[in-house]
């Protein structure tokens, strides 16, 4: 039966998780309460995203052997994925108790408050864990994670090159230095970094993710939305509404003084919500860069392109024929564009479900305006703001449900 164990480790090492699960189960049959085991069939299980098969047996394997620190490490990533960070906190905590000479429970400490947005405690834990072992690569990256959002770049950089030296085959080491270079402004850079961590590593998803940014950074107005979004990732989430609030009443302000200040402003924020998906557009029709979006990516552009193409051929035909129903399909053809390029942003399937449902309203809404519109042969007005108001309320939703999750 030891073969069957050491034949999992080997399977589990290969990322050939399914296989581990398999083999573990057949070892357990004979011997269930074997630590061993059980530890490492909730890493296949959270290697898989099987997250309640996985807490399922850290339960089980705690209520064997409480004092074991790993155990304790692995319900502190449970917790984690399912973004229960002060949990997570404390079952961290209790691993490091146990045993505090394990760098990997400090840079899971230090991961924890980075998505929180601690960065300055991000720090304090990730160097605690280099006090342990200074080439930690995990720690090395947290730490220069941690320091570039304290403005720290150059110290950051230094960090990401001394992890990159004691192992330059690191795919995630050379992601990082990519990501941080994008951050920076030198796209061009970046790009270098995210081929040589897919070259590395091919099924990478961070060096992939980076590597579309970087591509879509060639163009001039995407570079300015990353500036934002790499801004607005940094703000805790009250500070977030706090600048989105401020957005809003500056909207106001201008408004009153210009009415085309308002307009250029709503321009602004609109762009915000369509940059990516108009952006995976352009990305979709390249031989190359299509290969580097997701499923939900690739739908979301095609959705987005159809609507683009929509509004402007409503626009145009409308322009010849002065029927209003076809300029209200015109503008809310541009108007769909905002949540059908967005419902899926929420990392929650729920948040994804609730913006579905919204969404699916809004359509509605939205093709009755046409039909009331086209009915009538004039605009009516509650048909016509009714999806606005919905849109409105999208736009809401959303925000609160980001704010969540970050």
């Amino acid at each position: 039966m030891a073969e069957l164990l050491k034949r999992a480790w080997i399977l589990l090492e290969q990322n050939r998780f399914q296989e581990a699960i398999n083999t573990l189960h057949d070892y357990l049959g004979e011997y269930s309460n074997d630590v061993e085991a059980l530890y490492m069939l909730a890493v296949c299980y959270l290697e898989s995203e099987r997250y309640q098969d996985a807490h399922n047996i850290i339960e089980a394997a705690l209520a064997i052997d409480p004092g074991d620190s790993r155990l304790h490490y692995l319900k502190a990533r449970y917790m984690m994925d399912q973004k229960k960070y002060k949990d997570a906190e404390l079952h961290i905590s209790d691993a490091i108790a146990i045993d505090p000479t394990v760098p990997t429970y400090y840079a899971t400490w230090s991961q924890l408050l980075l998505f929180q947005k601690k960065f300055q405690e991000a720090l304090t834990k990730a160097e605690e864990g280099l006090s342990f072992n200074p080439e930690d690569e995990t720690c090395l990256n947290l730490r220069s994670h941690a320091l570039f959002n304290l403005d720290q770049k150059e110290a950051a950089f230094e960090g990401l090159y001394e992890a990159l030296e004691h192992n330059p085959e690191n795919a995630y080491t050379h992601a990082n230095i990519g990501w941080k270079t994008l951050e920076a402004g030198n796209h061009n850079k970046a790009l270098e970094h995210f081929r040589e961590a897919l070259r590395k590593d091919p099924n990478s998803q961070w060096a992939k993710m980076g590597m579309a940014q970087a591509m879509k950074a060639k163009y001039w107005l995407y570079r300015l939305y990353l500036k934002y979004s790499f801004f607005m990732s940094r703000q805790g989430g009250r500070r977030q509404w706090f600048i989105i609030g401020g957005v809003y009443l500056a909207s106001r302000l201008l408004g009153e003084l210009s009415i085309w200040l308002q307009v250029i402003l709503f321009v602004i924020i609109a762009s915000t919500w369509l940059i990516t998906p108009i952006s995976n557009l352009f990305l979709r029709m390249n031989p190359y860069g299509k290969f580097l979006l997701t499923k939900n990516d690739l739908n979301t552009a095609a959705y987005v392109g159809l609507l683009l193409a929509t509004s402007v051929v409503c626009g145009i035909t409308y322009a010849f024929t002065d029927q209003d129903f076809l300029l209200t399909a015109c503008v809310y053809a541009a108007m769909m564009m905002i949540p059908m390029g967005s419902m899926n942003v929420p990392e929650s399937k729920k948040g994804k479900n609730i913006l579905k449902g919204i969404t699916a309203l809004t359509a509605m809404a939205a093709v009755y305006g046409i039909i009331a519109t086209a009915q009538f042969n004039s605009i009516d007005i509650f048909a016509f703001w009714l999806p606005f108001i919905l849109l409105f309320i999208y736009q809401v939703v959303t925000n609160i449900l980001i704010s969540r999750e970050s």
